[in-house]
């Protein structure tokens, strides 16, 4: 039994066999064949294409990662500096250097408590958008691309 479609674009009848169209194993085999290397290289591009994408996310990753690194470690020394200078100051206002160091220590004390109550909204979250967002800009990037 052969269908009867039309054609949009010159309004000819096609008439297509239902026993030519339907996929036997045997044709299944043919298409295999015909196309085993096309089929390889596809799969060969699309991993490429997945290890490309690894590599920029995992070196933006780390560059990102390098540089919140930098910065921490500027903002430690700064802020042992600052604390030194209130650890004298204090020790000219209290006449004895060892309680003067004893309120720098204490400063530490309150930061490190500080950061330990609040380590989600001060680093873990924040930290978490900001590897996300790079990680996912480039995505977005390319969808812009490809739209336009």
């Amino acid at each position: 039994m052969e269908s009867l479609y039309l054609h949009k674009s010159n309004s000819k009848p096609i008439t297509n066999n239902p026993k030519r169209l339907r996929m036997t194993p045997e044709n299944l085999g043919d298409f295999y064949k015909e196309n085993r290397k096309l089929i390889a290289d596809y799969i060969d591009t699309r991993i490429e294409i997945l290890k490309l994408r690894s590599i920029k996310i995992l070196a933006k990753t780390l560059s990102l990662l390098i540089l919140i690194s930098l910065v921490s470690f500027m903002v430690l020394f700064f802020l042992l500096f600052l604390v030194i200078a209130f650890s004298w100051f204090m020790a000219d206002v209290l006449g004895n250097a060892a309680l003067g160091f004893l309120c720098g220590g204490a400063v530490f004390l309150f930061i490190l408590l500080f950061s330990v109550i609040f380590r989600k909204a001060l680093f873990l979250n924040p930290l978490i958008r900001v590897f996300l967002h790079a990680s996912t800009q480039d995505d977005e990037d390319e969808i812009d691309n490809e739209e336009e």
